[in-house]
């Protein structure tokens, strides 16, 4: 089955819009994952950082605790120190939970475990000294000092060394971030470049699909303008060719009837040659007659309605042999008579239009007339031996093809014409079946139509 144009051009837009829809959402989602990947990045960073600066602050802060201490005579300062103290210690547990919480590597982990087993025992000579006498702090106090000032330096380097790991991992991560948004940025150019290349094929198939269909369109108006031109020349023709029939042959023979029954009036019964004179005038009205016959079946063939479509294709198939000397048979299928009228009529007049142009144009030997049906769809075939043509040229040039082509589309069928110079010739009609409804029953008004016996018995043959 043919897809329309329409509908592939339709699916390659909806496709652009996917892609263009997916490649806003990768969008979307890449930056805000890297915008989220930043933030976490640069708060993990300066939490610990803080953190850092807080543990520093504190142990600095515990020393000047420490000294002021040892230096305050007062042993009724000492809990006011103690609790100083603690809110110390305090402080510095929580930073070290923060940092915990944002420390990653082993390395970092190991450190802070260091860090921490420093500070305890950073922390410990001052709880202790907190419960000296005057006595032992005056005894114990300088030595006291000494030890937390190397003590505190060895927290802050620690410090330090956590701080430079902090340092390596932020570049590490501000790293890994920055190639993350290197690789968005590369799968954009890319899912870009795609939407724009298929964007552009889409554009140029539109285009030429407009283009072609313009071109059709200013195709099909000539066409059609000249199409008119000729069914108003055959028109004309067909209407010089029934008045040149009916003027010399029928007007004739209707005057010398005439002018045979104004003698027959005048010499009147007794007259010798009245006899012969009522065989004359009977001999001219049968003669009459049977050219107001020839001409109605060129008109509309009353076999067609009296008894049916095979009936009438095989007649018209004997007539054409007859007039024109080629061998003609015809095959055809008696299901097609249950056919509606209009189906009946386009395949007869296909049959005619074919036959006609094969007498005047084919200079064939056989002519083969087959219609047969299946159920589904009805087939007309007529093929020929004659000198062929091209089927481009004869169809710009002649009537006969568009006739039957429009005939065709008016059933929604298809036609195709095979020929080449020198090979014959093969019209093909394929026409769908009508529905159930639309069937011939048998009862058709116009095959009840009286008709005289001459008339059937004619047919007949």
């Amino acid at each position: 089955m043919r897809v329309r144009t329409s509908v592939l051009l339709g699916g390659a837009f909806a496709a652009l819009l996917v892609v263009i829809g997916i490649s806003a959402v990768l969008v979307w989602r890449s930056a805000a994952i890297a915008q989220r990947q930043v933030i976490t990045l640069h708060d993990a960073h300066s939490l610990a950082a803080g953190a850092l600066a807080t543990v520093r602050a504190n142990a600095f802060l515990a020393g000047l605790l420490t000294r002021d201490y040892l230096l305050d005579p007062d042993p009724a300062h000492a809990p006011r120190y103690a609790e100083q103290f603690d809110e110390i210690r305090r402080g510095t547990e929580r930073s070290f939970k923060v940092l915990q919480q944002t420390l990653q590597s082993d390395t970092e982990r190991a450190a802070l475990a260091k860090l921490q087993r420093e500070l305890d025992s950073y922390w410990d000579p001052t709880e202790i000294a907190l419960d000296w006498t005057p006595e032992e702090k005056i005894a114990h106090g300088r030595s006291l000092l000494r030890q937390r000032v190397r003590r505190r330096e060895e927290v802050f380097a620690l410090t330090g060394q956590i701080e430079n790991l902090l340092s390596v991992n932020f570049a590490r991560e501000r790293q890994r971030v920055t190639d993350t948004d290197r690789g968005f940025r590369a799968s954009f150019a890319w899912i870009t470049g795609v939407a724009l290349i298929f964007g552009t094929v889409i554009t140029a198939l539109t285009l030429s699909r407009m283009i072609r269909l313009e071109r059709q369109s200013a195709a099909a108006e000539s066409e059609l303008r000249r199409l008119s031109i000729q069914l108003r020349q055959a028109q004309e023709h067909e209407r010089k060719h029934l008045s040149r029939e009916l003027h010399d042959q029928v007007g004739q023979m209707l005057t010398g009837l005439r002018m045979e029954l104004a003698a027959m009036a005048r010499t009147g019964v007794a007259d010798a040659d009245f006899p012969s004179r009522i065989t004359r005038a009977k001999t001219t009205v049968e003669h009459t007659l049977r050219i107001v016959r020839n001409i109605a079946m060129l008109l509309r063939p009353s076999m067609l309605d009296d008894l049916g479509l095979t009936p009438a294709l095989v007649w018209q198939v004997r007539e054409f042999s007859k007039t024109s000397g080629v061998n003609a048979k015809a095959d055809i299928d008696p299901a097609v008579d249950t056919l509606p009228d209009t189906y009946r009529t386009c395949i007869y007049r296909i049959v005619q239009e074919a036959l006609t142009n094969c007498a005047r144009h084919a200079r064939a030997q056989n002519v083969m007339v087959s219609v047969t049906t299946d159920g589904k769809q009805v087939t007309t075939n007529i093929v020929d031996d004659g000198a062929g043509f091209d089927t481009a040229a004869h169809r710009r040039r002649g009537l006969g093809l568009l006739g039957i082509e429009e005939r065709v589309r008016e059933l929604n069928g298809q036609l195709k014409v095979t020929s080449s110079p020198g090979y014959g010739a093969r019209v093909e009609v394929t026409l769908p079946c009508p529905p159930a409804s639309e069937v011939a029953d048998g009862s058709n008004p116009d095959r009840r139509r009286s008709r005289n016996r001459a008339n059937r018995v004619e047919a007949s043959v």
